[in-house]
């Protein structure tokens, strides 16, 4: 059974699978090279603004970066704050769908998020 890497572990490899050093990264998303070391050890975590700079610096899925860091995407945030009871009602009923009934509710939530955008 494959390990799954934590954060840093991650960035680590796609920095590498890149061939970007320490520092270029960290040039490339406004930060110093100890920084990046430090996220690679876990020494600190990092912001979601960070995680998003870095995810499309080194052309990653966000996703799955802000999950290893055990963040949310502030655009999630957004959408529960802005909906504070419906948001979390409909997350206790999703919680037991099987992978494909999410992909199912994701689609049918995308379909009508495009009708929205064409009623306006």
């Amino acid at each position: 059974m494959a390990t799954k890497l934590s954060f840093g572990e991650r960035i680590k490899a796609l920095r590498l699978d890149r061939d970007i050093g320490l520092r270029e990264l960290g040039r490339l998303v406004d930060i110093s090279a100890m920084h990046i070391s430090n996220l690679e050890k876990e020494r600190v975590m990092p912001s979601p603004e960070l995680v998003t700079k870095i995810a499309g610096t080194l052309e990653a899925d966000v996703d799955e970066l802000l999950h290893l860091a055990r963040l949310v995407d502030p655009q999630v945030v957004d959408v529960i704050q802005d909906n504070p009871y419906q948001a979390p009602s409909l997350l206790r009923s999703a919680k037991n769908l099987t992978p494909e009934q999410w992909e199912k509710l994701q689609k049918q939530a995308e379909k009508m998020a495009k009708q929205n955008e064409k009623a306006k």
